[in-house]
């Protein structure tokens, strides 16, 4: 009898082991994102903002050019499915009329897949690794850390900008002591960062 009982037992133990195994390589296998062309891309936007959310006070540019690579798959979720090797910033101005230079530094910059909706066809992740120099008249500040943002496969636009409930966030952690930006960025401000670049060629961006 306990030959049987324990017979019994380790069956049902193994059976639940691999239904458990089957699930978890289901669930894996459903972690994969797939980009459609993918390589080489470049990326052109309209205006930009970045934004001190401790003030509300914005630096504006014209537009903003960006390019990179992006993976044809990765696996998990979050993931890396792209970079940003190239970027930069045309016609930046900030309060008062002021001109401003956008330096970017540290590239490449990630672009990193956390979640699909595959009703929409939007992606929705960040922009990580960031740091930029901004420079102008009596202002010298850097920004570095993370943007949220989503990629849409109808418009092919990848666009960065707040997402409430997301942990990523840029912070400004210099600003030149001897050109004090008039007190309008300070160290340890968070800004926000927002515009719509147009992918070339067009990405289907899909999580499988």
């Amino acid at each position: 009898m306990r030959r049987r009982v324990s017979s019994i037992v380790a069956t049902a133990a193994a059976a639940t082991f691999a239904l458990g195994f089957s699930a978890m390589s289901a669930s894996a296998q459903q972690q994969e994102w797939v980009i459609d062309p993918g390589g080489d891309y470049t990326a052109a936007s309209g205006t930009t903002v970045l934004t001190n959310t401790s003030n509300g006070v914005t630096l504006n540019c014209s537009g903003s050019d960006a390019e990179g690579t992006l993976n044809t798959n990765a696996s998990g979720s979050p993931a890396q499915i792209g970079t940003i090797a190239g970027i930069s910033w045309e016609n930046c101005s900030g309060p008062l009329g002021l001109s401003f230079d956008v330096e970017p530094q540290n590239l490449p910059w990630s672009i990193n897949g956390e979640s699909y909706d595959a009703a929409t066809g939007v992606t929705t992740g960040s922009i990580g690794g960031v740091t930029a120099v901004l420079s102008g008249t009596s202002c010298n500040a850097t920004v570095e850390g993370a943007t949220p943002g989503t990629y849409d496969n109808g418009s092919d636009t990848l666009a960065p900008g707040p997402i409430a409930g997301s942990p990523h966030e840029l912070t400004v952690t210099y600003v030149d002591p001897g050109a004090g930006c008039f007190g309008l960025i300070n160290t340890g401000d968070t800004v926000t960062f927002e515009g719509a670049y147009v992918v070339s060629p067009g990405q289907d961006v899909t999580l499988q």
